[in-house]
């Protein structure tokens, strides 16, 4: 059993997966002080997606399970704002919520990830999921969108699947839910189920824009007379 550890929390309309970035802008009052304490001890704390509540102002319920976050850069900002760069470590369970105000702070139990013999195994499985993850960053940014990417994609099918996690423009709650999943190759293979539903949904949306724009090329007083 995995020992227990003293976190500060910051519950956020985000899911943070180990080994991705997360940039954060920290302007409330009493974030600011968490972040003072943060730099001041280890550079360390958890991101927590908010199942209940909002980022700013009352408090926040969070869901059980979330991400450290260690601090790699800081800006203090002369409004008393701070930017902060951070990256995403270990995930880990709340055990026990012991203060509220004027920030969160709980007894968490680190998760390693279950990944036994997995790299044999999960071959095939990583090669698929490159694939479809380089065709969805297509079709995500595709020309016509004036967006462009470029990204070395992990042959390592845990930071594989927490960067399809974490790319993936799907709800929140289907990104936790994959976060939850210890044994990595089920967390490869769910990301991968959700990575192939939205290049569909994408598909389907650059197949229907060619119609989408003839239409508009009518004006709503103009119809169409039939030659024959």
């Amino acid at each position: 059993m995995e020992p227990l550890v003293t976190l500060p929390l910051f519950p956020l309309h985000a899911v943070l997966f180990p080994g991705m970035p997360l940039p954060l802008h920290v302007f409330e009052e009493r974030y600011r002080q968490m972040m003072q304490m943060v730099l001041e001890q280890d550079r360390q704390f958890g991101v927590v997606l908010i199942r209940e509540g909002k980022e700013v102002g009352g408090p926040a319920i969070p869901y059980r399970w979330g991400t450290v976050s260690q601090v790699t850069a800081l800006q203090n900002l002369p409004d008393g704002t701070m930017k902060l760069w951070t990256i995403g470590e270990q995930r880990f369970r709340i055990v026990d919520v012991i203060q509220h105000e004027p920030f969160m702070v709980a007894k968490v139990m680190l998760l390693p990830d279950v990944c036994d013999g997995c790299q044999h195994r999960v071959l095939p499985l990583v090669h698929r999921a490159t694939d479809k993850l380089e065709q969805y960053m297509r079709l995500l940014f595709s020309p016509e969108s004036g967006k462009h990417f470029v990204i070395e994609l992990p042959n390592n099918p845990r930071l594989l699947a927490n960067t399809i996690g974490a790319i993936l423009q799907v709800p929140l709650i289907q990104k936790q839910k994959l976060l939850e999943i210890d044994d990595v190759v089920q967390r490869l293979e769910a990301a991968l189920i959700l990575l192939e539903g939205e290049i569909e949904r994408l598909l389907l949306k650059a197949a229907e824009q060619p119609v989408v724009k003839a239409a508009h090329l009518l004006r709503p007083e103009e119809k169409v007379i039939s030659r024959n």
